[in-house]
């Protein structure tokens, strides 16, 4: 019963369920502008609600388990303190890494020249609290480095565009949101007071109580011009480097509390730099997305089918389609028809490299092949 209301006050959480208001959000727009676009939903499956489950119990195993060996022990206010900070986030600039930490480094900053902020909000960041703090942010870009490496293995949605020449660009865009408790330890206090049934323990002299503390990840990743792989590791390097960084600062503040929000500056200025240089990355690659003359470009290819066992990735052109060139949708699914069951292509990939790909295909089916083609 005390396990069943305990889950029951991380449910009542505001931050739980604007995640999950999110996930649903974000997966109708991916559905509905892909439908727009190409007729189609180029992937059907929930996968943005299944990973927030899978994701959000792995997490919690594994964030519980370094807080606990850690102590991570937040004020009593942190709570609210937080979704605050998650509402804060995501009115700078959608909910990122990048975003939170400005939204912490403002509130940081707010406390110490307003002193009316600490009346309204009580203590937001103690000195005392300031490892753990930094802590939470560790833990947090250690679900952000998983949440970024992971989506290698989804497609990403693709959005067509007019170019300068006339001719359409495809860009990408994917999105992984996770919430997920993390175990933390947190004064025994006001915020506590009138619940009887919530388990209190002394460690020393102080009273603690265990909280599920309600921790919001939305990691995205956006390609323009390099691919997607390319994207994804550069990203992650940047998100290696910044927990290198904040494991230093949580050691530096442990000896040094007042160093918290200067520590706080630093790992905004340095995040908001990794996002301008992985920009500028994009900004100055040569390729682009773009519909061709030689082949027929390809968008993106459907999960699960004949195109997605011979390996097709968006990008890659197709020269010839059962030992026929092809230089329109039309003339590939002409070309398809030459064989009612079998595919045989070939391709140079977006790095410019020649293969060849061949697949059975669905008999008198050649729309099915799993395409999305630039018309």
């Amino acid at each position: 019963m005390l396990i069943l209301k305990f889950i029951g006050s991380y449910l009542l959480t505001p931050v739980l369920w604007l995640g999950i208001l999110y996930v649903i959000i974000s997966y109708n727009q991916r559905i509905n502008k892909e439908r727009k676009q190409f007729r189609v939903a180029i992937n059907k499956d929930f996968y943005e609600g299944r990973n927030f489950i899978k994701y959000g119990l792995f997490f919690f195993v594994i964030g519980s388990l370094i807080s606990m060996i850690l102590g991570l022990t937040l004020p009593t206010n942190s709570v609210y303190i937080y979704q605050i900070l998650v509402v804060l986030a995501f009115l700078i600039n959608g909910f990122s890494t990048t975003s939170m930490l400005l939204a912490m480094t403002a509130a940081g900053i707010l406390e110490l020249v307003v002193p009316r902020f600490i009346t309204f909000f009580g203590d937001v960041f103690p000195e005392i609290s300031g490892p753990s703090w930094l802590l939470l942010i560790f833990i947090s870009i250690l679900a952000d480095y998983y949440l970024t490496r992971n989506m290698k293995k989804h497609p990403l949605s693709p959005r067509i565009k007019s170019g300068k020449r006339g001719r359409n660009i495809a860009t990408y865009l994917g999105r992984e949101t996770v919430v997920f408790p993390l175990l933390a330890l947190i004064p025994s206090g006001t915020l506590f007071s009138t619940l009887n049934f919530w388990p209190v323990f002394n460690i020393g002299n102080q009273k603690f109580s265990l909280i599920l503390f309600p921790i919001f990840i939305s990691t995205s990743v956006k390609v323009i011009k390099r691919a997607k792989e390319r994207v994804i590791q550069d990203k992650l390097k940047n998100i290696e480097l910044l927990l290198g960084l904040t494991f230093v600062l949580i050691v530096l503040t442990k000896f040094m509390s007042k160093l918290f929000l200067i520590s706080l500056i630093i790992l905004t200025v340095v995040s908001i730099f990794f996002e301008i240089k992985l920009r500028k990355k994009e900004k100055d690659a040569n390729s682009w997305y773009v519909e061709t003359d030689e082949g027929i470009r390809i968008i993106s290819v459907q999960p699960e089918t004949p195109a997605a066992k011979m390996k097709l990735q968006p990008g890659d052109v197709i020269l010839t389609c059962n030992n026929r060139v092809v230089n329109s949708e039309e003339e590939f699914y002409q070309a398809l028809q030459l064989n009612s069951a079998y595919c045989h292509v070939k391709v140079r990939t977006y790095e410019g490299d020649l293969r060849i790909a061949e697949s059975a295909i669905f008999m008198d089916s050649p729309h099915e092949i799993g395409l999305i083609l630039f018309h």
